[in-house]
């Protein structure tokens, strides 16, 4: 006997978003710009924080989801790691040796992945926690109907 199973055709659209783009290529073109200007102990503690204020931003005209900061984050990570092969192949030459000596290219991919995941999920956490708030209100303490003898 013959059974036949109906499969559904599953679509999946994949749309570019010139914004996740756009934000990418600021965030690595930032961290040229900074390690550029910036002394190397001081790198370190400005590089999280403009990666951080680029993501207040980003996220102020998208919602603030586990789902789209994990997203971002992997999105900005493609984009920065294939702008920094570019840069690879540019004026070093295939002399990898050379780039990734540097500490700072190592510290910016962690960062890129890290900082918008960990902000979406703070952002998620408090917006959840704001619902529970207005949704259930306090017990108020009611004259029990049993005395104490």
């Amino acid at each position: 006997m013959i059974y036949s199973k109906k499969i559904k055709k599953i679509s999946y659209s994949i749309k570019f978003d010139w914004r996740i783009a756009w934000y990418s290529v600021c965030l690595w073109f930032g961290a040229i710009i900074i390690s550029g200007f910036v002394i190397l102990p001081w790198f370190y503690l400005v590089l999280p924080i403009i990666i951080f204020w680029l993501t207040i931003f980003y996220f102020k005209k998208d919602e603030a989801t586990f789902a789209t900061g994990l997203k971002v984050s992997i999105l900005w990570f493609l984009v920065v790691v294939v702008l920094d092969f570019l840069e690879i192949i540019g004026p070093y030459y295939f002399q990898i040796h050379l780039y990734f000596s540097d500490f700072r290219n190592w510290l910016k991919y962690p960062l890129v992945l890290l900082i918008p995941v960990i902000y979406s999920l703070f952002w998620e956490n408090t917006k959840l926690k704001r619902s529970r708030k207005a949704k259930f209100k306090p017990l108020t303490a009611e004259p029990s109907h049993f005395s104490a003898v």
